[in-house]
């Protein structure tokens, strides 16, 4: 009898192990959101998607068309060692999927970060060679001396190092970058 009742208990907690990891794991369509949301992001060298998530969402009232399925989804991507999270709206409606960018928040490592920094490494970013052998390791913003005699002092002009490891062996990709309000030219300056 008593060796029943062990057979038992560890039947539900069996049990108990597989539907707990069914509960963390997405939907069907959830998952289908989440694929089709990183089709969307953008085709930067070296963007790594690091995590993804369906926010739970309030029941909607009145909606209209109750077979569609509608959620927001959040992906979580880091870029030279700085981090942003994509935000993006999904809606299905059997097999078809259609995804909606709705913007993207910086993360805990781009808080530190200007805007012109972040505008100057990605560009920066987007000239190295894209090589899928090549990993991206770190990249820093270095000030510009004051130029003298300088004729638009509202330009924000920095270098950007890019530090990358290729098969064991790592070098820096140095560029000058020039950012202006919404401008951005990112001039490749040399390797070493």
């Amino acid at each position: 009898m008593r060796s029943i009742c062990y057979l038992l208990l560890a039947s539900a907690m069996s049990l108990l192990k597989v539907e707990a990891s069914l509960a963390q794991e997405p939907s069907a369509e959830d998952r289908a959101c989440i694929l089709s949301a990183v089709a969307k992001l953008p085709n930067i060298p070296g963007l790594k998607v690091e995590g993804s998530r369906v926010p739970p969402q309030p029941q909607a009232q009145g909606r209209r068309n109750p077979d569609l399925y509608n959620v927001m989804v959040e992906i979580d991507v880091s870029i030279v060692g700085e981090s942003e999270t994509y935000v993006f709206n999904c809606i299905r409606n059997g097999q078809l999927t259609l995804i909606q960018p709705m913007g993207r928040k910086p993360g805990s490592l781009a808080q530190g970060l200007s805007v012109e920094d972040r505008a100057c490494i990605t560009s920066a970013v987007a000239k190295v060679p894209n090589n899928p052998a090549i990993k991206i390791e770190r990249s820093r913003v270095l000030p510009q001396s004051q130029a003298q005699g300088r004729r638009n002092p509202g330009m924000y002009n920095v270098m950007v190092e890019i530090d990358v490891s290729l098969v064991g062996q790592s070098s820096t990709y140095v560029f000058k970058c020039i950012h202006d309000g919404h401008l951005t030219v990112v001039q490749p300056m040399g390797i070493r």
